[in-house]
């Protein structure tokens, strides 16, 4: 009771079994696996047939593939341990129950089939874009439900050892966060005592489980990663509750006081818990968590026009939207889309949204300032909710100057508008760049114009992150023009011009500034 207590007020797993979420049912299922798994132990070794409580270990274990995909790495941890248990021997004897078991483990995958049956009729999967065209927001065909069932949407997301490597650094601070270090080193001394009293099936059963969903986790770059450490911190919880029981044996051995100390231990690590619970209570509270609301009804107060699309950066900002819409009736006209709403190249991220949404003619929307977007769309004022109209794409014509010229491998300078032409001390320059990307951009990119005199003192400088934090060159399509405004204010006691521009491209790396290229032009001199 106590290790389930400092389980339950764990931060991410309480935080999650206050919401509509997956993860505290996958835990539950993962809890179920383990129990059942150990006591099929007890029993089989108790018995020369087949412990009908494999039967339940298969069911439970189905369920919960069904249920979260990541179940399928506790399957050879089970299987080593099922070997281990029983021996090679047994599983040979009686195969007939192993392949039973596999088909209790497969049939709860059956439950995929209600998906098929019932996309059609789930409104919320379809959705109406332009004219003779809706967004199957599900594909239904047997390869569509194929890659919904193996998650193949989530593919791209698995990065490599660079990634697994700087998440390792923060593994301590996670465990610590959750668990304390107290409980930290609670579970520590647990797996100890497990590997000194010889009980090696329960340390493969917890240990080997631990490293499979800590190891994942490390390689997995999904945004809502810290929710997936929860079976980990419920396996920790175990451990802690493993020396606990060992410290209150140990004390009920000492005549007297051992009639009331092994209490006071187990008191005592019930204080983690509540210190846990009196330091998160106020944050976990939902009770008056009605921003999302908040916000949304004042969107839909402003009133966008009939059939808008709206659009954000992220799908959690857009599904009150959807439940304002499915659940209350409220403006099912309008359109609420973000990156990533369809596997398609085309939905990949802001900047093909955009592109998406301006194609069908319907008016578009921000529904939140998103700075950067400047370089692909015009956007209009943003009102007082956030609505931000998208007025068209930022390149509608050439170059004022044109250059095509190369800046390092991936991009081109098309061209630049500066503004005025013949600047002056004291005038405030403003310089459109023209860039293009040739092909995908691997690192976000850095772009700056200098102002020089004539003798190549610089004059002025302006730097920054076209396309900001939300479309940056990363995101950049090959062949799309993009402008990139800077602003440079010419002291006032400046050299006068002419002047030059220097124009360039640089990244950021952990050892400092990497050029990338740069070209220069000559500006036309103010007359006096």
């Amino acid at each position: 009771m106590a290790a389930a207590l400092v389980f339950a007020f764990t931060p991410t797993f309480w935080s999650q079994a206050l919401i509509a979420e997956v993860y505290t049912l996958h835990a539950t299922l993962v809890a179920a696996i383990l129990w059942l798994a150990l006591l099929w132990r007890m029993d089989q070794l108790a018995r020369d047939g087949v412990s009908p409580l494999l039967w339940a270990l298969s069911l439970a274990t189905g369920l919960s593939l069904a249920h979260h995909r990541t179940t399928v790495l506790l399957l050879p941890v089970l299987v080593v341990y099922l070997w281990a248990v029983a021996g090679s021997r047994y599983w040979r004897n009686h195969w007939q129950g192993a392949l039973i078991a596999a088909g209790v483990l497969v049939a709860p995958l059956l439950l995929y089939l209600y998906v098929p049956l019932r996309a059609g009729h789930s409104p919320w999967l379809t959705l109406a874009w332009q004219p003779g065209q809706t967004l199957n927001l599900l594909d239904r065909s047997p390869a569509g439900l194929v890659g919904y069932v193996l998650g193949r949407g989530f593919a791209g997301e698995l990065h490599g050892l660079n990634h697994a490597l700087a998440q390792t650094a923060q593994l301590p601070t996670r465990l610590v966060g959750e668990l304390t270090w107290f409980g930290v080193a609670l579970a520590a001394v647990g797996v100890l005592i497990l590997a000194a009293r010889r009980c090696w099936s329960v340390l493969w059963l917890t240990g080997a489980g631990f490293i499979v969903f800590i190891g994942f986790n490390l390689f997995y770059a999904i945004g809502d990663i810290a929710v997936f450490y929860i079976p980990a911190y419920l396996l920790a919880c175990g451990w802690m509750a493993v020396t606990v029981a060992w410290l209150a044996e140990k004390l009920a051995s000492r005549g007297r006081l051992g009639r009331w100390l092994p209490a006071v231990v187990v008191l005592v690590f019930i204080a983690l818990p509540l210190l846990v619970f009196v330091r998160e209570a106020a944050s976990q509270s939902r009770s008056q968590d009605t921003d999302a609301a908040e916000r949304w009804s004042a969107l839909l107060t402003a009133d966008p026009p009939s059939d808008a699309v709206l659009i954000s950066n992220d799908r959690d900002d857009l599904m009150p939207l959807w439940y304002f819409q499915q659940v209350d009736g409220i403006r099912p006209d309008l359109a609420g889309v973000f990156p990533q709403l369809l596997p398609d190249p085309d939905w990949s991220n802001i900047g093909r949204v955009l592109d998406s949404a301006l194609a069908t003619g319907r008016p578009v929307y921000l529904i939140k300032p998103m700075p950067g977007l400047e370089i692909l769309a015009r956007l209009d004022e943003s009102d007082a909710s956030g609505l931000t109209p998208v007025l068209g794409h930022s390149v509608t014509g050439s170059p004022a100057t044109p250059t095509d010229a190369p800046i390092g491998d991936d991009v081109r300078l098309l061209g630049y508008d500066g503004q005025p032409a013949g600047p002056q001390p004291g005038d405030t320059l403003t310089v459109d760049l023209y860039w293009q990307a040739s092909q995908p951009v691997d690192a976000d990119l850095t772009s700056f114009v200098q102002l020089l005199a004539s003798s190549d003192e610089k004059v002025a400088q302006s730097d920054h992150q076209p396309g900001g934090v939300f479309y940056p060159s990363s995101m950049w399509r090959p062949g799309e023009m993009l402008l990139d405004r800077h602003e440079l204010t010419i002291p006032a006691d400046a050299a006068p011009g002419p002047y030059r521009l220097l124009i360039g491209l640089y990244r950021l790396t952990e050892a400092g500034i990497e050029s990338l290229g740069q070209t220069t032009f000559d500006l036309v001199a103010a007359s006096s």
